[in-house]
Order: C-alpha cells, then structure tokens, then sequence
C-alpha cells in the first residue's frame, strides 16, 4: 500500500470536519510550496512550467539590473563593515 493510498483510507474513515481540516493543511502546505496549481493535469503541468520559466527570466533581468559591479566582493564588503564597526574584537 502506498502512502497515498494510506492517507485516502484513513480521510475516509474521518468526519467531515476533520476532512475539512485535512483540506485546510494540505492546501497551506501546497500555497508554502508554491503548488496551488493543478499539476495532475497537463494544462497545469504547462501552467507550472510557465511560472517557472518567468521567474527565472524575472531573476535573470534583475541581476543585469544590479547596480553592483560584476566583480563585487560582498564578503570583503562586510569584513570591512564589521572591521569599522566591532573594530575586529577578537
């Protein structure tokens, strides 16, 4: 038995207020995870693959957008930002 097919037998056996609370946690779980769109069908397959194909090209524009130059060294940036800070306290 799968785990699906475990979890199906057990909502069975509830109530339906407990359905319904089950309902409210799996739909919380798939909205944090970013999967509110149906991905059984193909429809929502393309419509994910979408979404992700514009949030990497949105990502893309925003990095050439950076008004930080291509060779910036956040990490030297911020010991020296601690340095004139903390005065390195060691």
């Amino acid at each position: 038995m799968t785990i699906q097919q475990e979890a199906c037998e057990k909502i069975m056996r509830l109530p339906e207020d407990g359905i319904r609370l089950i309902l409210v946690i799996a739909d919380e779980i798939a909205r944090q995870h970013g999967i509110l769109i149906d991905t059984d069908t193909e429809k929502g397959k393309n419509a994910l693959l979408e979404k992700k194909k514009k949030a990497f090209q949105n990502m893309l524009k925003r990095r050439e957008q950076s008004a930080y130059p291509k060779d910036f060294d956040y990490r030297k940036m911020m010991e020296e930002a601690l340095d004139e800070k903390y005065h390195f306290i060691n």
